[in-house]
C-alpha cells in the first residue's frame, strides 16, 4: 500500500514537471495578415480573448514560458506592435499596431495558429459555413431544345474522361493534405499515365465536366484561417533512387576499370549509361569530386544525374546545387529523407526519423563513418538526443580509429545532455589530437562558445592558441570564425580593450554584429565601472544600432544605475527594438527621474501596472511634492514604512493606519504629542510654574525620542 502511494506521488510530480515547459512562438508574414504559431503538446486547452487593440492567448500549461525572442525577426509589417508575457504561467499578450483583429485555430492538434489581419471582429467560423444547397427540381425544357440534345452523341462525354480523372485526383490529394480524406497511394514506380485504349480527344474540345468539392467553396469564406497548402515535390522512393544498387559486389577497382574501359564507344561517342553508372559508383564510394567530373561528361541534366550530383556535392563538402532535388523530402519514408536531412543541414518537423535511421543503417561502413557525426549533430540541434546516441554508437562499431569529427559530435551530445565536464574533455581531446588540421580550431571555437554560454573563464594557453589559429587561418574560410573566437576569448579573460579594438578592425566587419553583442554582454556583467563607461561611451552610432535588444537593455540598466541618464536613455529609446517594451519603458522612466523630469517618468509608466513601476511613480510624485499620492502608491505595493514617512512629511496623520507598528507611525505619534500645548493654571502661579517645568522635561524627552527614531 505504501509503495503504491509513493508511486502515485512520483507519477503526479512527473506529470507536473512535464506540464512546466517552454512554448516557442514562430512568426511569418503573409499577404494580408500576420501569422503566429505556438507549438503545444496534444490535448492542451487554450483560449484566445480580445482586448482593446490587442488579444491575449491563454494556454493551460503549468508555468508555461512563451519564447518570443525570434518573433520580430521575420515580420515586416506593423500589424503586431508588441508581444510579451508578464511572468511564467501567465497569458501571452499581443498588442496590435493597426486596426486589426485576431483569429485562432488548432492545426494538426499541436499548433495554435493566430492570424492577425486588418478588420473588425469576425463571428466563429462554423457560423459562417452555409448549409448545403439541395438540387432544384428540373424544369421542363423546350421540345425543340430536347430534340437537339438527343441528336448529340453520348460518347463525346467519354472523350474528357482523362481530364475528369486529373481533376478528381487533384481534389483527392488536396483533401488528403487537409486530413479530410485518407488515401492509400500505390508505390512510386513506372506505369502508364494514359490507358492504352483511351479514346482520342480533340485538342480544341472544351471540358464539359468540372469537379469541385465543398472545400473549394469555403476557401474565400474562411480567409486566412485555413493554413496555406504548399506545393511540395513528390517523394522519391528508395527503389526510384536506387542508392543500394549504385555499387556492385566486385571490388571497387575492378568496377571502375570495367566502366572506364567501356565509357566511350565507336567514334569516341560517350556511353551515357556507363557514364551515369560510373558517377553513381564514385558517389557511393565517397568520391564526390570524381562523380561530379564524370557527370560533366554527359553535358545534360536529368532527374537521375541531378540526384547523383547533389549527393556527390555533399560528400565532397561543396555547396548544394540549385535547385536541390531533395528539397522538402524529409517527410518521405525512403532513402531520400536521409539525404534531404544531410544536405539541408536542419531537421524539419515532419521528418520521418525512423526512415532516416533505417537508411543510415543500410549505408556502407565508409559512408557511415563519414556522415554519421554530421547526422548526430543535426539530430542534437533538433533535440533528438537518443537517436543521436544511436547514430554515434553505429559509427563506433564501424570505426577503425578515433575520429575528430566523432569526438566533436559526442561533445555536442554531452553538452545537450548537460554534462559539461564530458563535453569539455572531448573538445580538449580534439584540440590536442595530432592530424586534426581543421577539427582542432573548430573544436576550440566550440569550447569558447561553451565557456561564453556558461560565463566561464579562458586559460592563457587557450587564448594563445586562439591567436595562433587566427594568424594561421586568416585567408581560409574559417578565418572569420577564428577571429570571433579570439575576440570572445579576450572578453572572457577581462581584456576588454583588446577585444573592442579587434572589433573595430577592418577585417572584423563580417563578424562584428554577433561578436559585438557577445563582448558587450560580458562587458556589462564583468567590467569595472571605469572600463565599462569608457568602452560604452565610445561605441560608434553604427555599433549602437547593431546591438540586440537584450544587449541594449543590459547596457542601459547599468548606465542608469551609475547615473548616466542621457546614455541610458539613448539605448532604451531605439526605434528598432520591439521586445521587452515594459523594461525599456521603466529604464526611460528611471533616466527621466535622474534628469529631474518626474512628469515624463509618469508618462513612460502609464501602461505598466507592476510593483516596480509603482515604486518609480512614487519617486516621481515625491519630486512633485505630492507626498500623499506617493504614500498611497507605496502602501498599495506593501511599502508601509516609506508610505508612513510620506504621510508624516505631508502632515496627514489621519491617513496612517495605527494597527501597523512602523517607525514613522511612532514618529507620527511623537510629533502629535509635541503639538499638544501645555496646561496653564493662571490662578496658581507656583503650580503653573511647576507644570511648565514638567512639560519642558517631557518635551525634551520627546525630542530625543524623535531624533533617535529618525536616525534609525
Amino acid at each position: 500500500m505504501i509503495r503504491t502511494v509513493f508511486l502515485a506521488l512520483a507519477l503526479t510530480a512527473a506529470a507536473a514537471q512535464v506540464q512546466a515547459q517552454d512554448v516557442q512562438v514562430r512568426s511569418g508574414e503573409h499577404e494580408g495578415y500576420t501569422r503566429l504559431v505556438a507549438q503545444v503538446p496534444p490535448g492542451t486547452n487554450w483560449a484566445l480573448s480580445h482586448k482593446k487593440n490587442g488579444a491575449r492567448l491563454t494556454v493551460q500549461l503549468e508555468k508555461v514560458n512563451f519564447d518570443t525572442a525570434a518573433v520580430f525577426r521575420r515580420l515586416t509589417q506593423n500589424r503586431l506592435a508588441a508581444i510579451s508575457q508578464s511572468e511564467p504561467g501567465a497569458a501571452l499578450d499581443m498588442q496590435f499596431g493597426c486596426d486589426c483583429v485576431a483569429n485562432a485555430f488548432l492545426f494538426k492538434g499541436t499548433m495554435i495558429v493566430v492570424d492577425i489581419a486588418p478588420g473588425s471582429a469576425l463571428p466563429p467560423i462554423s457560423a459562417d459555413i452555409p448549409s448545403p444547397v439541395l438540387p432544384k427540381a428540373p424544369k421542363e425544357k423546350d421540345p425543340l431544345v430536347a430534340q437537339n440534345l438527343q441528336s448529340l452523341e453520348l460518347p463525346l462525354l467519354n472523350l474528357n474522361a482523362h481530364r475528369f480523372e486529373e481533376q478528381l485526383s487533384t481534389l483527392l490529394l488536396r483533401g488528403s493534405d487537409r486530413e479530410v480524406v485518407d488515401l492509400r497511394l500505390a508505390p512510386v514506380g513506372p506505369r502508364l499515365s494514359v490507358p492504352k485504349n483511351d479514346p482520342f480527344s480533340p485538342s480544341d474540345l472544351n471540358a464539359n465536366i468540372h469537379v469541385t468539392s465543398v472545400l473549394d467553396g469555403l476557401n474565400e469564406l474562411l480567409g486566412p484561417s485555413l493554413p496555406q497548402l504548399e506545393q511540395r515535390p513528390p517523394c522519391i522512393s528508395s527503389a526510384e533512387l536506387g542508392f543500394d544498387s549504385w555499387s556492385g559486389a566486385t571490388p571497387f577497382p575492378e568496377q571502375v576499370a570495367s566502366l572506364r574501359a567501356g565509357l566511350f564507344k565507336e567514334f569516341d561517342h560517350l556511353d551515357e549509361e556507363k557514364a551515369l553508372k560510373l558517377a553513381q559508383l564514385y558517389a557511393y564510394s565517397g568520391f564526390g569530386a570524381e562523380a561530379i567530373r564524370t557527370l560533366e561528361l554527359l553535358g545534360q541534366h536529368s532527374p537521375d544525374t541531378d540526384r547523383v550530383a547533389s549527393i556527390a556535392r555533399y560528400l565532397d563538402g561543396a555547396q548544394p546545387s540549385h535547385p536541390n532535388p531533395f528539397t522538402n523530402l524529409q517527410r518521405c519514408e525512403s532513402d531520400a529523407a536521409l539525404w534531404a536531412l544531410l544536405i539541408e543541414g536542419e531537421m524539419q518537423e515532419e521528418a520521418q526519423l525512423q526512415s532516416i535511421e533505417q537508411s543510415f543503417a543500410r549505408l556502407p561502413n565508409h559512408l557511415r563513418r563519414q556522415v554519421g557525426p554530421t547526422l548526430a549533430e543535426i539530430l542534437t540541434d533538433a533535440g533528438k538526443l537518443e537517436p543521436a546516441r544511436r547514430v554515434l554508437r553505429t559509427v563506433d562499431r564501424v570505426a577503425t580509429e578515433d575520429s575528430a569529427d566523432t569526438s566533436q559530435a559526442k561533445a555536442k551530445v554531452a553538452a545537450a545532455e548537460g554534462d559539461g565536464p564530458k563535453s569539455e574533455a572531448l573538445l580538449n581531446e580534439v584540440i590536442a589530437a595530432s592530424g586534426a588540421e581543421l577539427e582542432a580550431p573548430l573544436a576550440l571555437a566550440r569550447l569558447v562558445d561553451k565557456r561564453w554560454s556558461e560565463r566561464g573563464a579562458i586559460s592563457p594557453q587557450e587564448l594563445d592558441l586562439a591567436a595562433s589559429y587566427v594568424m594561421e587561418f586568416r585567408r581560409s574560410e574559417i578565418g572569420p570564425r577564428m577571429l570571433q573566437t579570439q575576440i570572445v576569448a579576450l572578453s572572457l579573460s577581462h581584456e576588454f580593450d583588446k577585444a573592442m579594438n579587434l572589433l573595430g578592425a577592418q577585417n572584423a566587419q563580417d563578424i562584428a554584429v554577433e561578436t559585438l553583442n557577445r563582448v558587450a554582454q560580458i562587458l556589462t556583467e564583468r567590467a569595472d565601472d571605469a572600463t565599462f563607461l569608457r568602452r560604452v561611451v565610445t561605441l560608434t552610432p553604427e555599433q549602437k544600432l547593431e546591438l540586440f535588444t537584450d544587449t541594449s537593455v543590459g547596457l542601459a540598466e547599468r548606465l542608469v544605475t551609475l547615473g548616466f541618464a542621457d546614455a541610458a536613455l539613448e539605448l532604451a529609446s531605439r526605434s528598432q527594438d520591439k521586445a521587452r517594451r515594459a523594461e525599456r519603458a521603466r529604464l526611460r522612466a528611471r533616466a527621466a527621474l535622474l534628469q529631474h523630469r518626474p512628469h515624463q517618468a509618469i508618462l513612460e509608466l502609464v501602461d505598466d501596472p507592476s510593483d516596480v513601476a509603482q515604486l518609480l511613480r512614487g519617486q516621481a510624485l515625491q519630486m512633485t511634492d505630492d507626498y500623499v499620492a506617493a504614500g498611497q502608491l507605496l502602501r498599495a505595493v506593501g511599502e508601509d514604512e516609506n508610505a508612513d514617512r510620506f504621510f508624516w512629511l505631508a502632515d496627514h496623520p489621519e491617513t496612517v493606519e495605527h494597527e501597523r507598528d512602523t517607525k514613522f507611525l511612532a514618529v507620527q505619534q511623537t510629533t502629535r504629542l509635541l503639538s499638544v500645548p501645555p496646561i496653564r493654571m493662571q490662578d496658581k502661579p507656583l503650580a503653573d510654574a511647576k507644570g511648565l517645568l514638567d512639560d519642558s522635561a517631557k518635551t525634551r524627552q520627546h525630542i530625543l525620542d524623535l531624533l533617535a527614531k529618525v536616525d534609525q
